[in-house]
């Protein structure tokens, strides 16, 4: 078997005690936080910054590393690098109309309020992280949201 390896970014963009979240238009079609796959041509820091660009036009700028998905399944090693961001204006975002079909900023208590089935586990961990100030660990989550996916998640301390 030949295994694939790919590295993901996630952009955690925190306007006035809100989170960016996009609604993506494949797939799943859940609420998440902006992201994708790195270029092999570019950094990490630069990845994230060019997907919530293309997702949402809202330039941001990288405020640091927040935390570490790392899944190993069936040819599969994925590393998603999560990122806490700052937005450059005070604009709404306007979702591109491909990928994304709609996209806001939420207070925590609105993300809280969505169903397993509107927003993965990983998306409300990053949400109590970066709105509630809940301790950073490493969390061996087994297959959180049930699909056979199972993985683990280093947030820093």
């Amino acid at each position: 078997m030949e295994w694939k390896v790919t590295l993901g970014v996630g952009g955690a963009v925190v306007r006035d005690g809100q989170l960016l979240l996009v609604h993506h238009a494949y797939g799943a079609k859940m609420w998440q936080i902006p992201g994708g796959y790195v270029k092999p041509e570019e950094c990490a820091h630069d990845g994230v910054v060019r997907e919530i660009y293309e997702e949402t036009h809202i330039r941001a700028a990288v405020d640091g590393l927040i935390g570490v998905r790392h899944r190993v399944k069936e040819g599969d090693n994925s590393t998603y690098l999560i990122f806490r961001l700052t937005p450059l204006s005070s604009d709404d975002p306007i979702p591109d109309g491909r990928e994304v079909e709609d996209a806001g900023y939420f207070s925590l208590a609105e993300i809280e309020a969505f169903s397993p089935d509107e927003i993965p586990a990983l998306n409300k961990w990053v949400a109590r992280c970066v709105l509630d100030k809940t301790p950073n660990m490493l969390l061996d989550q087994g297959d959180p949201d049930g699909l056979n996916r199972p993985y683990n998640l280093y947030i820093r301390p």
